[in-house]
């Protein structure tokens, strides 16, 4: 639900008119994308087409947090605007309204079914929003509808201290939305809010079981999801009925292999039994050199300490050691970490890197801000152990060997197994840390156990966004980042989350970006993470097609308007 944007676009003309043009305030605006949209728009329609990613790790659209159910829900759910490269458009929503306080934003939505032909309605938006927000259903994703949008009450309900019908997210009628804000937000346009329809008697049927298996899932948008295979693959069919069927998503059949192991997916993409493939390992770059796309990264990867200690107090007051994290941190050579592991990624010490924008679109918040006390991106040896001393001392341990067992959390694939073993070899040949155990999960696992915190160290990737709000606002204390599932925070910070919150309504964008580069400092000095590397990524094509994009900024595999070449 982040604001994102590219920074060359070229209008549509009469592709989108009938779904990419909206209205704001009495004034026609055209959606903007690439031009290579505009070249596979019109193209004749494609039978089947096939790729591999990733399995979906749950497909409930209220709870889930990963990028991995994003693919799913954006081929196969109704947006009131759709996110393309960056740019918002207009889908269901046929304009809009803000007030001149920026508070209320009253959306006009165009007339839509169910596939049963049942009309979807503004109710239905709503209780999307809504959902996340009930307690009863305990969503990780709450605090950022709280943070980033600030709906009347919306904190209240998600305490329990009033009702869903005391929150500013209202279904007027049944073609019009209002989402009335407690305060104005900078960051939020109108339009950069990813609102899918939900059915609540639906919702509320299914109960727990919700978005686990294809009989538990309901779709209304391009496609329809009519087969799920668990662990192998996922089958979609379009939807002749969705409002803009005409002149987007022209293939007729999309199936879903979902894979993990790298030698598997590279076999069936050369076997042409897969047009495209997500995220190639980087040791099969050259063998398929040809067929590749980079996608620079909008992500950043780090390590992440849980400082609850998963109950216990000997690795909780560890990881809570400023000068422990500080050690680890110091004793990273990110560089050669890199070159050893994915050549793909860009070493970083710092939060906030490329392409996040300063006080300027055209500027950087690292250049305009660049923090004081950053660890070098290559570490120091001689100071990480010097921390290391220092933390030893202030916990009354005499060795490293006396320390608590820790276990490393990770996805169990090459690239995070790879990660993972030169990381904790580095620190081992730096600092002399014998007590860290690897665990390696498949990745539905692995993102449940941190969600729950039942980890010592995770390798996490967060998006970064396109404003550093994006990522502040992860660690804001209860932000999803910070407290994904209720389970307890790993960063708490009062003057951090007062910093945040007031940049968030600040509108003058310089005197915005100085309070999120306050926020930053303490961020760097606090140290709740290690950065370790900024995420680009390869994806490979078929030359058969084009248009197949795989976007990070929007968290989506973009086959909108995919072409058979």
């Amino acid at each position: 639900m982040r604001k994102k944007r590219i920074a060359a676009v070229l209008a549509f003309c009469t592709v989108l008119a009938g779904c990419g043009t909206y209205t704001q305030e009495g004034g026609e605006s055209s959606a903007a994308a690439s031009s290579s949209a505009s070249e596979g728009a019109g193209s004749s329609e494609i039978d089947e087409f096939t790729f591999i990613a990733t399995e979906p790790t749950s497909l409930n659209m209220v709870t889930s947090q990963t990028d991995l159910d994003n693919f799913a829900f954006y081929l196969t759910q109704e947006m009131l605007f759709r996110p393309y490269q960056g740019v918002y458009q207009n889908e269901v929503c046929d304009s809009y309204e803000v007030s001149d306080d920026h508070l209320t934003y009253t959306y006009h939505l165009k007339e839509t079914n169910w596939p049963d032909g049942t009309p979807i309605t503004a109710s239905d938006f709503a209780y999307y929003l809504l959902a996340q927000l009930d307690p009863a259903n305990g969503s990780g994703n709450a605090s950022d509808l709280i943070e980033r949008y600030g709906f009347v009450n919306a904190a209240a309900f998600n305490n329990g201290e009033c009702t869903a019908d005391d929150v500013g997210i209202k279904a007027l009628d049944d073609l019009t939305l209002q989402l009335t804000l407690e305060s104005p937000k900078a960051e939020f346009e109108g339009n950069n809010i990813k609102v899918y329809p939900l059915s609540k008697s639906f919702f509320e049927s299914q109960g727990q079981a919700y978005g686990g298996t294809l009989e538990n899932y309901e779709s209304s948008g391009p496609y329809l999801l009519t087969d799920w295979t668990i662990g192998s693959s996922l089958t979609y069919e379009k939807n002749e009925n969705w409002l803009c069927s005409d002149e987007q998503f022209p293939a007729k059949k999309v199936i879903q292999i979902s894979s993990s192991d790298s030698n598997t997916s590279v076999a069936m993409f050369e076997n042409n039994e897969a047009q495209a493939m997500y995220k190639v390992d980087i040791n099969y770059v050259d063998e398929l050199k040809d067929y590749l796309i980079y996608t620079s990264g909008s992500a950043l990867r780090c390590v992440q300490l849980n400082t609850t200690g998963q109950g216990d107090a000997a690795k909780a007051a560890l990881l809570s050691s400023k000068n422990f994290r500080l050690a680890l941190s110091y004793a990273l050579n990110r560089t050669a970490i890199n070159q050893a592991v994915d050549k793909s990624v860009n070493p970083t010490s710092s939060f906030f890197n490329p392409p996040v924008p300063g006080n300027q679109e055209d500027s950087l918040f690292c250049e305009d801000y660049p923090m004081k006390n950053e660890v070098p991106v290559d570490g120091d040896a001689e100071q990480a152990v010097k921390y290391l001393n220092a933390a030893l001392e202030e916990l009354g341990y005499s060795s490293v060997d006396d320390l608590p067992t820790l276990t490393y959390l990770t996805f169990d694939n090459d690239n995070y197994r790879t990660m993972a073993e030169t990381i904790t070899d580095q620190w081992g040949q730096v600092l002399g840390l014998k007590n860290i155990e690897i665990n390696l999960q498949p990745v539905p696992n692995a993102i449940q156990l941190m969600c729950t915190l039942q980890y010592d160290i995770y390798y996490t990737s967060l998006g970064t966004g396109s404003s550093p709000f994006d990522f502040l606002a992860y660690w804001i204390t209860d932000g999803s980042a910070n407290n994904p599932a209720g389970a307890g925070n790993i960063f708490s910070n009062e003057e951090y989350d007062s910093l945040v919150r007031e940049g968030s309504q600040e509108f003058d964008r310089t005197k915005r970006m100085e309070l999120y580069a306050q926020a930053a400092q303490i961020m760097t000095d606090e140290l709740p993470l290690i950065p370790v590397n900024t995420v680009g990524s390869y994806y490979a094509v078929s030359h058969e097609y084009s248009n197949f994009i795989l976007s990070n900024i929007d968290d989506a595999i973009e086959i909108n308007y995919l072409k058979k070449n």
